[in-house]
């Protein structure tokens, strides 16, 4: 089974963006897998469904998960607020384009004995909540407004729902677990999909310590301890697991099982492809990095 694994294609978001993953969906038309994955940011608004619009001709089985850009919702949305789009207008829309909507239920190939489990995952502060309140004397209200030394975290102006990042952090999770319990009971081995990052060793790569409060903030955004938790607990029957939003490509494990950062861009974009079950993952770029 030949599988491909991309994420953060931002469609609309800039022309040269557009471009590269123009030609990313061409290469999928000369090498077409058997099963394509997208991870999540596809497009905020209408973007979405114009950017599912571009894999329909493929004949493949095709599966995804969302975003935090794809929640972004404007001042009376006609579609709701953030949490109707999650629960209720991306599915609809995915189904429109014959693609599995992950943070449903999981996909699973029982005749492959394989299954992906995917989730938005999100953020809880975890990753840098005790230093935040150690070293930052304002650290409610910096997390409160997403408040960076400079700018603000655009989630903040852009997810408009009647919920905390905590709790919401908790749902997605705890219904993470419950469909990686339902996968495993059906198949031997999953792969895991997730958008914020799975694990801290694939969120944002620096040479040291996180700066302060920039950094620290920077993964109190990114992801969150209770799906690492959740991984590690049944590792040995994780194979591979793949996030994105960081727009860094990285690599790491957990417990042994290979973890990648996908890593696209704005300005350009990563495919990650490979054979299932043996192969290496090779990842292909497409428009200019630099």
């Amino acid at each position: 089974m030949r599988i491909a694994v991309t994420a953060d294609l931002h469609r609309g978001h800039n022309a040269a963006g557009d471009a590269a993953t123009d030609l990313l969906v061409q290469h999928l038309r000369i090498q077409p897998p058997d099963l394509l994955l997208l991870g999540g940011d596809l497009g905020a608004g209408d973007h979405f469904g114009s950017c599912l619009a571009l894999f329909d001709e493929f004949p493949c089985t095709k599966a995804l998960v969302p975003g935090n850009h794809d929640l972004w919702v404007s001042t009376d949305d006609p579609r709701g607020d953030s949490l109707r789009v999650y629960q209720d207008y991306l599915p609809r829309l995915c189904a429109d384009h014959g693609i599995h909507y992950l943070d449903g239920a999981p996909l699973i190939l029982a005749e492959r004995q394989f299954a992906v489990v995917g989730t938005i995952n999100w953020y809880d502060y975890s990753w840098s909540l005790t230093r935040l309140q150690q070293e930052v004397p304002d650290w409610e209200w910096r997390l409160q407004n997403m408040a960076f030394a400079r700018g603000r975290h655009n989630d903040r102006r852009f997810v408009k729902w009647d919920i905390d990042d905590v709790t919401f952090t908790r749902q997605v999770v705890a219904a993470f677990e419950r469909q990686l319990i339902q996968a495993l009971e059906a198949c031997e081995q999953v792969l895991v999909l997730t958008h914020h990052p799975a694990i801290y060793g694939l969120g944002f790569p620096r040479p040291g310590p996180p700066s302060v409060p920039d950094g620290l903030l920077w993964d109190a955004f990114a992801g969150n301890a209770a799906i690492e938790e959740v991984l590690r607990a049944h590792a040995k029957r994780v194979s591979l697991i793949f996030s994105g939003h960081t727009h860094r490509a990285r690599e790491n494990e957990l417990d042994g099982t290979r973890a990648i950062n996908i890593g696209g861009d704005y300005h350009f974009k990563r495919l990650i492809e490979f054979d299932w079950p043996g192969a290496n993952p090779c990842a292909r770029e497409f428009g200019n990095p630099s």
